[in-house]
């Protein structure tokens, strides 16, 4: 008896236990990482928070904006600029709970955008579901914006972008590892959101707010980075982009405001084909839209046919921009590429695998259907027609 007892004791002695843990009070949480280029050193960027104000509490109403915290380490490499920040670092850190990367403009144009996807890969603590953005704001500002009511930053469009793209689908976000995919991709066109910053829209009590905004797009590929497209220049993008949820048109007339119309996910089909060595494309494009507002007394048909007419201009514009960067936005030539290889690959240029030409956007066929006219009524004398 006395033995067992001895053993029972002697238990819980020999039990292993988490002894090499840290307590979650003793680590720095990195929430967002930013990446610069400049006089050959690597600059990162990383921004902190309190998670004890991540968690909203029902009916309590936060006094000031949740401190953020971002620090700056500076190298000739992304290890020695991480261990550069680590000199000042008063807590061991931890970077599982990014969310965001930032890559600067000036990165983007030094080319420098594998070297530090190289270091992600090997420091497997960031995650690959992380979104991915480009800038040309500084990358201390973009860090340090805050959301509205004083709620975390994790309430921006920089940490959760799918909330303000699902209301208008301009610009798809990207997460780093589709942007790694479409990257090694020979006949796809790779890019990352630009992100921006805009103080005047929005007020708090009469004081100025800074908040995110998307301002374009830039197209980077593998090695290569190509050209930044302003936001102006995109709005065909949407329309030959599976994602898309819901889309605004605005419909005008000499000038003049005849109706907004809403879109909600088109429907799109490319056929590519290849003639006189040049390879074409036709696309088609359905669309079924609500009408938000009608100014002026048209019939459902006309509507259509404004629709469809803006609709294709903003295809063509879009295509027509980008060409001229020779970039290849609706990724026209990966359908080639999956139809015929072999027209795709005696056609695509060495270099950058570029198949277009200034025609080979062939024919766009548009076709809108008014699903949801709401309360308005159209013009009766046309409908028949």
């Amino acid at each position: 008896m006395k033995l067992n007892t001895c053993i029972i004791f002697l238990l819980p002695l020999i039990l292993t236990g988490c002894w090499s843990k840290y307590e979650v009070q003793n680590i720095n949480y990195a929430t967002a990482v930013g990446i610069d280029f400049e006089d050959s050193q690597y600059i990162l960027y990383v921004q902190m928070l309190d998670f004890s104000t991540v968690a909203k509490l029902e009916g309590q109403q936060k006094s000031e904006h949740p401190p953020i915290w971002v620090g700056i380490g500076k190298g000739s490499s992304m290890t020695e600029a991480a261990n550069d920040l680590y000199n000042t670092a008063q807590q061991r850190m931890s970077w599982g709970n990014v969310s965001a990367i930032i890559f600067s403009e000036k990165l983007l144009k030094a080319e420098k955008v594998n070297d530090v996807l190289e270091f992600i890969n090997r420091y497997r603590e960031v995650r690959y579901i992380s979104w991915l953005f480009s800038t040309r704001v500084p990358l201390d500002e973009t860090l340090m914006t805050t959301a509205f009511f004083r709620l975390s930053p994790k309430a921006t469009i920089l940490h959760n972008p799918e909330q303000n793209y699902k209301q208008r689908s301009i610009i798809p976000p990207i997460r780093l590892h589709q942007f790694v995919l479409d990257s090694n991709e020979k006949a796809k066109t790779s890019y990352m959101p630009e992100i921006g910053i805009r103080s005047a829209q929005w007020k708090e009590n009469q004081k100025p707010q800074s908040m995110f905004k998307y301002s374009g797009i830039h197209v980077y590929d593998q090695d290569h980075y190509y050209a930044r497209i302003n936001i102006q220049n995109l709005s065909g993008l949407p329309w030959l982009n599976k994602r898309t949820i819901r889309l605004p048109v605005i419909l005008v007339n000499k000038k003049n405001l005849v109706a907004v119309i809403v879109a909600e996910k088109p429907k799109y089909n490319i056929k590519p084909s290849v003639k006189d060595n040049n390879a074409y494309f036709d696309v088609d494009v359905e669309v079924k839209a609500t009408v938000n507002e009608l100014h002026q007394n048209v019939s459902e048909n006309d509507l259509s046919k404004m629709a469809q007419i803006e609709i294709e201009r903003q295809i063509r514009h879009t295509f027509q921009t980008a060409f001229e960067q020779n970039i290849d936005i609706y990724n026209l030539g990966e359908t080639l590429y999956r139809k015929n290889p072999h027209e795709w690959k005696r056609l695509a240029s060495r270099e950058h695998h570029f198949v277009l030409n200034k025609q080979s956007l062939r024919k766009v066929n548009i076709k809108v259907h008014i699903a949801y006219p709401q309360r308005y009524k159209f013009k009766e004398s046309d409908i028949s027609r």
